[in-house]
């Protein structure tokens, strides 16, 4: 299937264009055509005017991906016997396609990160071209910042493999990294500031008269100016070299801070001799760049696209373990990227301390070694519920505080008296905020599921603090307070019963095993009928087990109306509600439901993406009317 001018036409499916301009040059140079597309939507709208003599397909695409493409292909007369390599950097996934080529019909697979000429090798074969075909030239690749940030370009570079120059200019600003194997080795500058002078006065090493007659001293002898120092006694060798690589990584660094630039990478095999070459991996580099160089703005821009994803380590073990350092708050964040919570949701937990978390997850994403999924993992098992002795304890001290606060009039709840003035008060209220405020809480892993319960206990706080220093407020309240009330009382040991059985309710029902969860969630209601979450838990789980059924759906609506009056503020209760009304067609209560699950949690991804799709179904509908309006005239 070779084109007019005899080349052999490739169809290449990434949606990193980097990754693309990457390998179609590289491909460009020995001599073949490639037709690349972001999107396996896109590359079958293509497909048929083509003809491909290989396809090369990235597994994890937005929509369509890679596998159901590679099954769509082969479809098409022209795909039935087509060679296709399929890339992933999901190294079980690499496992499965060795397992089930017949099922995808894959000829080979290649797991990233993987070198150029590796996969130059494999095209060459399938191909029937000799190995070890000679390209034509260099691989040069030309790009800005803006598209492309610095981070994913190293990144890229890892990925490959790649070795040659890599040109970045900003302005009059000019900057050229070494590049061997995917690691960046040395660096050359035109900044003043980063000469080697004026970074040994900026720590303290030399002074300025140190550095203005050692550069004296090289301009007469013809020395470099690290030979001046050393032969003038100024440095120590362990000096200069510590010196040449500090200037090398300042900068790399230095990089992460503009907001815009070109980039230019070329191809090489060889590198000019003796220059001082650091030896740090990309993962740190691009660790330490976006936590003290990069804009928040330039991190948001990573993070942005993974916001509704679930974070989980990658199973490729190349990715996964790269050399990467982590403080210990580091590891604590990580760890919370199980597959069970959304990037949202783990940011939204580190509130007092997001401008920490988002360079470290923007780093931990750009270098693979976390991944991003649409739906949360599935695969964990009960035993994930099992608890430590501390993390048992430490739930049952916060339990207990729940269920006798929870309770309490508002004086009891602060521990005031009516006579007590506005600053006692005041004073008071700090002290509670300081133990019961949520992001106490939600930084540590142990009571994660016990979130709603944090939020309204605070809000209960709060709301006994706003009641009694208002003069008005407060004397309302009192007067309610001589009325007879009846009398509420939550068992500790009895919360205790169903809170470990909704915990484990919880864990199958996010494992979607709605039968287990059903008898978990009703054991926690039966312990406690007046705990919103379980009973919208537990409404929700019928309709799960038995969607069609219209009984138990208005059974369902009828429980979740109640868990509403319980706890107005549970956002999951009026997404559910939301989800109801979607199915039955009342459109504008289902956007009235998922409207007030974000008041009520601004980052209820679902509800956002619910309210999304409503307004682009509004939109398409609008569009059709005003079309219609006009071929009627």
């Amino acid at each position: 299937m070779e084109t007019e001018g005899g080349q052999k036409r490739i169809l290449l499916v990434d949606d990193d264009p980097n990754i693309c301009r990457f390998i179609s040059e590289s491909l460009r140079l020995r001599g073949f055509e490639v037709n690349s597309f972001a999107s396996a939507e896109l590359a079958l709208d293509k497909f048929e005017q083509n003809a491909y003599d290989l396809a090369l397909l990235d597994i994890l695409l937005p929509g369509v991906n890679g596998l159901q493409l590679c099954q769509k292909l082969r479809e098409f007369p022209t795909g039935k016997e087509l060679p296709i390599i399929m890339m992933t950097a999901f190294y079980k996934q690499a496992y499965h396609i060795r397992e089930a080529r017949q099922e995808y019909g894959a000829a080979e697979y290649l797991l990233k990160p993987f070198p150029l000429k590796t996969l130059h090798a494999k095209i060459d074969q399938l191909v029937n071209l000799p190995g070890g075909t000679e390209s034509s030239g260099r691989v040069d690749i030309k790009g800005n910042l803006t598209e492309t940030g610095f981070a994913r370009i190293l990144h890229n570079l890892y990925s490959l493999r790649a070795t040659g120059l890599l040109h970045v200019e900003r302005g009059d600003l000019k900057k050229v990294l070494y590049i061997r194997n995917g690691y960046p080795i040395f660096a050359r500058s035109n900044l003043v500031r980063e000469f080697l002078g004026q970074i040994l006065i900026r720590d303290k090493i030399i002074s300025p008269e140190d550095l203005e007659n050692s550069l004296e001293t090289a301009r007469e002898t013809g020395q470099k100016h690290g030979s001046a120092l050393l032969s003038m006694g100024i440095l120590t060798p362990h000096q200069l070299n510590d010196a040449l690589r500090q200037q090398v990584i300042d900068k790399l660094l230095d990089i992460f801070s503009w907001p815009n630039g070109e980039y230019r990478f070329v191809q090489a095999r060889e590198f000019k001799q003796g220059v001082t070459s650091i030896d740090i991996s990309p993962a740190n580099l691009i660790l330490q760049g976006l936590q003290e160089h990069s804009s928040r703005d330039q991190v948001n821009k990573i993070l942005e696209p993974h916001l509704d994803h679930y974070l989980q380590m990658a199973e490729n073990p190349l990715y996964r373990f790269q050399e990467i350092q982590l403080s210990s708050y580091d590891q604590r964040v990580m760890q919370q990227c199980d597959g069970q919570l959304a990037l949202s949701e783990i940011l939204h937990r580190h509130q007092l301390s997001r401008k920490k978390a988002e360079p470290l997850l923007a780093a931990l994403l750009t270098t693979g070694i976390l991944v991003g999924r649409p739906e949360p993992d599935c695969m964990k098992q009960e035993t994930d519920c099992e608890e430590t002795p501390k993390i048992r304890e430490q739930r049952e001290s916060f339990l207990k505080d729940y269920a006798w606060m929870m309770h309490q009039n508002y004086f009891t709840l602060l521990g005031v008296n009516e006579s007590d003035v506005r600053e006692q008060i005041r004073k008071s209220y700090y002290n509670m905020v300081k133990k019961y405020h949520p992001d106490r809480f939600f930084e540590q892993e142990i009571i994660s599921d016990l979130k709603e319960k944090v939020n309204m206990l605070f809000q209960r706080i709060s709301e006994a603090h706003e009641t009694l220093i208002d003069p008005t407020l407060r004397a309302h309240y009192i007067s309610e307070l001589k009325a007879p009330q009846p009398k509420k009382n939550l068992n500790l040991e009895m919360l205790l019963q169903a809170e470990a059985a909704f915990h484990k309710g919880l864990a199958f029902f996010r494992n979607r095993k709605y039968s287990e969860a059903q008898l978990h969630f009703d054991q926690a209601v039966e312990a406690a009928p007046d705990e919103a979450e379980y009973l919208t838990y537990q409404a929700w789980t019928t309709v799960k087990l038995a969607p069609g059924d219209s009984t138990q759906k208005l059974a369902a609506h009828q429980a979740l109306l109640r868990s509403v009056e319980l706890n107005s503020r549970l956002a999951i209760t009026h997404l559910y509600l939301g989800y109801l009304m979607k199915n039955e067609g009342q459109e504008r209560e289902a956007r009235r439901r998922f409207e007030r699950a974000i008041q009520c949690n601004p980052d209820c991804t679902e509800a956002l993406r619910e309210l999304r799709l409503i307004r682009m179904r509004q939109e398409k509908t609008a569009s059709k009317s005003i079309l219609g309006g006009l071929f009627k005239k």
